[in-house]
């Protein structure tokens, strides 16, 4: 059966011919049918079908508090939503219950969205371990699995906001983002994610690794779908300006110690034809490049914002990350399968940003991962796009977007990912809306 399109839900809400009843009930019995085999979901709220009942009631007295009042939503389950767990799917954390909703939560309940739940992520955003430790595996909840090939690797953090909505478990889901753990996700099961702008969103709230990069960002089947999410989250108007593009100047780069493959090379080849067919000028630039490595300032950042996070965190016993550490240890049959390596090397700092070793290192770190932006402003470019998704982007803090490049018959999911300039996401959804409907290459995964 093929996924719910939004735009037809909405448009089944307001005629009244559907109820947000209706579709909580829908995506509940999805959930319950194929999420055993799929384990995206760590948490349905109880009280999702209240909550659709009394959004149908406001609906019919005072009308919508936005275009996406009464659809449900899945959160990652490192974000607080008030009387839900936050775990970070690490046991420790299992009795974590925030008592107040993140920034970015209030939003979405302000707009009228439904949390229906909360999504399974890689344990502690998948900062916890360098030892081989699995993508979307964490040990509260296990391991969750690809929606296509079960031998695929799901990719992470945000592994189950990306499974969900591949699967149609839910329309919309918010995963965060420090390094890639929207983009690769979404890159990996064929839907599409937003990073934004660091700062764009509110990241308070949310279980921390750095106070430096990490971000919220909606994920989606399509760009349209997306834009809709982003709209709430931002009070901007993307979503009606998606067929006004203009213009504009794409660059595509080629990574010189790493060329393409022919294949990726036609899926280039492709994209500049349908772009060079409706105006936009593309370009191809090759980059000297070697990639940016953070692991020595994120562990830093993780001591110091997981511990002031843990300051204020309705937890009866947790308190620091040393405590988390402990914990583990203890339980160590459930909890180190993989080892905790990164948390201990982080513990090992100061935790203290103004650390002379910290400022050295990441001084250094942004000074190097300026490279696209420098392209951007250089080569006079709207955007920049690749086959591959680049950690310089999310350490300087540029918006990016992906979006399906092949239909997935095979064990190797292919995406393009677009860069833009800082604030401008407007104008790279634009763009990565252009390149989508004129190659539709998503298809809905067989899960029966």
């Amino acid at each position: 059966m093929s996924s719910l399109k939004l735009v037809e839900m909405i448009e089944q809400l307001n005629s009244g011919h559907k109820t947000s009843v209706d579709y909580v009930n829908y995506y509940i019995q999805r959930i319950q049918q194929y999420d055993a085999m799929l384990n995206a979901v760590a948490y349905i709220n109880q009280n999702a079908i209240a909550e659709a009942k009394a959004l149908d009631e406001e609906r019919k007295k005072t009308g919508t508090r936005s275009p996406l009042h009464g659809i449900p939503i899945l959160i990652k389950d490192n974000i607080d939503v008030s009387g839900m767990p936050n775990t970070a799917n690490a046991f420790v954390m299992k009795d974590h219950i925030p008592k107040q909703d993140a920034p970015i939560i209030k939003k979405l309940k302000d707009a009228g969205l439904i949390i229906l739940g909360k999504a399974n992520l890689s344990e502690w955003a998948y900062f916890m371990s360098d030892q081989d430790m699995p993508s979307g595996y964490g040990s509260l909840h296990g391991q969750v699995v690809h929606p296509y090939n079960k031998k695929i690797d799901p990719l992470g953090s945000s592994t189950g906001s990306a499974v969900a909505v591949a699967a149609d478990l839910v329309p919309l889901s918010i995963g965060t983002e420090t390094n890639g753990s929207l983009i690769a996700p979404a890159y990996q099961t064929q839907i599409t994610s937003l990073k934004p702008t660091f700062g764009q969103l509110s990241n308070q709230g949310i279980i921390p690794i750095s106070p430096t990069q990490d971000t919220a960002g909606p994920m989606a089947r399509t760009i349209e779908e997306l834009s809709l999410l982003y709209d709430v989250l931002t009070d901007d108007n993307v979503y009606e300006s998606l067929n006004k593009s203009k213009t504009y100047k794409v660059g595509i780069i080629h990574l010189e110690p790493f060329p393409y493959s022919e294949d990726n090379q036609a899926l280039l080849n492709e994209m500049t034809t349908i772009f060079q067919s409706i105006g936009y000028d593309v370009s191809n630039h090759d980059v000297d490049y070697k990639p940016s490595n953070n692991t020595e300032t994120l562990v830093y950042e993780m001591k110091y914002s997981l511990n002031e996070y843990l300051k204020k965190a309705n937890h009866p016993s947790i308190h620091t990350l040393s405590d988390i550490i402990e914990f583990n240890k203890v339980h160590a049959e459930r909890c180190l399968r993989h080892g905790q390596t990164l948390l201990e090397k982080s513990e090992a700092t100061s935790g203290d940003l103004n650390d002379p070793d910290y400022l050295e290192k990441r001084n250094a770190l942004v000074k190097h991962s300026t490279i696209f932006e420098d392209l951007l402003k250089t080569a006079n470019l709207d955007a920049l796009v690749s086959i591959h998704w680049l950690p310089e982007t999310p350490i300087s803090g540029l918006p990016s977007v992906v979006v399906p490049a092949k239909t997935l018959t095979d064990e190797q999911p292919k995406s393009l990912v677009f860069i833009g300039h800082k604030h401008q996401e407007k104008t790279l959804l634009q763009i990565a809306y252009q390149y989508e409907i004129n190659t539709q290459k998503r298809k809905d995964p067989n899960l029966d």
